[in-house]
């Protein structure tokens, strides 16, 4: 690699060549294309001569097969051997003349160049000999000399492409090395600039996580503030009054109900009686008791007056045992409804008066603090999670950034060892 250290100006037995060269991560291109420049200028110098050994090989192959088309049978043969032998000649032709078509020597002489050219002249080398391989032994019978030289042409052009295939894997170990390096340098660009900004990603939820903190923070301690204060103490209270007003609103419909319970049993055996036409009840009556069946709070009292003299009506269709156990039902209703749904009434406006109370208090600010700092602490958690999934993210691309760091430095080191890269931040 002697001629790569004169191209960066080292010189034998200076300080410089004991030491290390560095070159930033920026620069390295340049290097990279002078690298491969230097080495495809070498290998130009090479295989000129093989270029020029490889034209005269094809035009020695044209001559030779030339002379096989137009051979003479020259000898004794079976005309069906001599027939066989000219068709096969002219497979061995064809395929002749198509390789020497399909190999141009290249212009562009750099190692890209001579691989591609090598490979597909290789290729289409192995393809004639592959489709010419059966009609050489039938030509060979009837136009020995003229066979050998076509045969012995092909060889030669065969030891050509040898040798410029040794060429090849001279160079081939520091060229891979350079196209390597090419791409591990892309690569690398790629997830630097992928680490910034997705650092720049991370920053930025860091700094609005901590913005939704301070918000949490703040609303909390509103929150706190609000519970410690008179209108929390206060609204504690009527929560609590208005806890006590439901559960005596509960036994005040409970002992109007009872009232009224009893009767539902001959209440539903009435109805029935009224709706098959084998009673009539008065609207006003019948819509009472409709009532009374299915809401019996909302009764009014002058239903049980009317509703005695029903059971007292001989045209009831109603065992006597169940009307006297009914009217005694009735009277007890009579007796006590007013002062039970005076009581159900005066508990029920207390009830309302609580609800009023607590719907016109402070809830709706407690509510809208409880609100709020559980939507922030739903909003903090969320982005903590995409936090987390950054920071494994930023490393595993920091990880891969430093695999595709030490592998372009064995590239580097495989194309001259003393040159060191500096990765700047």
């Amino acid at each position: 690699m002697n001629w790569i250290k004169k191209f960066f100006g080292k010189k034998e037995g200076s300080s410089e060549e004991t030491g290390f060269k560095e070159i930033d991560f920026e620069d390295l291109p340049a290097w990279l294309d002078a690298s491969f420049q230097k080495i495809s200028s070498g290998i130009e110098k090479d295989v000129s001569g093989l270029l020029k050994e490889l034209e005269a090989s094809l035009s020695e192959l044209k001559e030779s097969n030339s002379r096989l088309a137009e051979a003479k049978v020259e000898g004794d043969f079976d005309i069906r051997a001599v027939k066989r032998a000219k068709s096969n000649r002219e497979n061995v032709a064809k395929q002749v003349t198509m390789l020497i078509d399909k190999i141009r020597v290249p212009e562009n002489t750099d190692f890209r160049a001579l691989r591609e050219f090598y490979e597909a002249a290789v290729q289409n080398l192995d393809t004639c000999l592959e489709h010419m391989d059966r009609s050489f032994k039938y030509t060979r019978g009837v136009f020995p000399q003229e066979s050998k030289e076509v045969s012995e042409n092909l060889a030669s052009l065969g030891s050509v492409f040898n040798k410029l295939r040794e060429t090849i894997l001279e160079n081939k170990r520091e060229i891979d090395a350079i196209e390597a390096a090419y791409s591990d340098q892309d690569k690398i660009k790629g997830l630097s600039a992928s680490i910034v900004t997705e650092r720049l990603e991370l920053e930025s939820r860091n700094r609005r996580i901590q913005a939704l903190k301070d918000e949490t923070s703040s609303v909390s301690q509103a929150l706190e503030d609000f519970r410690k204060g008179d209108a929390w103490q206060s609204l504690q209270s009527l929560q609590e009054e208005f806890a006590a007003a439901g559960d005596r609103l509960k036994k005040a419909e409970a002992g109007l109900s009872s009232l009224i319970l009893p009767l539902s049993g001959h209440l539903s055996r009435i109805k029935k009686l009224h709706e098959s036409g084998r009673y009539t009840l008065k609207p006003e009556v019948k819509k009472q008791l409709d009532i009374c069946l299915e809401n019996p709070i909302n009764v009014d009292s002058s239903f049980f007056p009317e509703l005695q003299k029903v059971f007292e009506d001989n045209a009831l269709d109603m065992q006597a045992q169940k009307k006297e156990k009914a009217l005694l039902q009735v009277k007890t209703a009579i007796s006590n409804f007013s002062e039970k749904n005076k009581e159900y009434l005066e508990v029920l406006r207390e009830f309302e008066a609580k609800k009023a109370q607590l719907a016109g208090s402070n809830t709706g600010k407690l509510a809208g603090f409880e609100h709020k700092e559980a939507e922030l602490l739903n909003r903090t958690r969320l982005l903590e999670e995409d936090i987390e999934n950054s920071e494994r993210k930023l490393a595993v691309l920091r990880e891969e950034l430093e695999n595709r760091k030490e592998k372009l430095l064995s590239s580097i080191n495989l194309i001259d060892s003393s040159v060191r890269v500096n990765f700047r931040p």
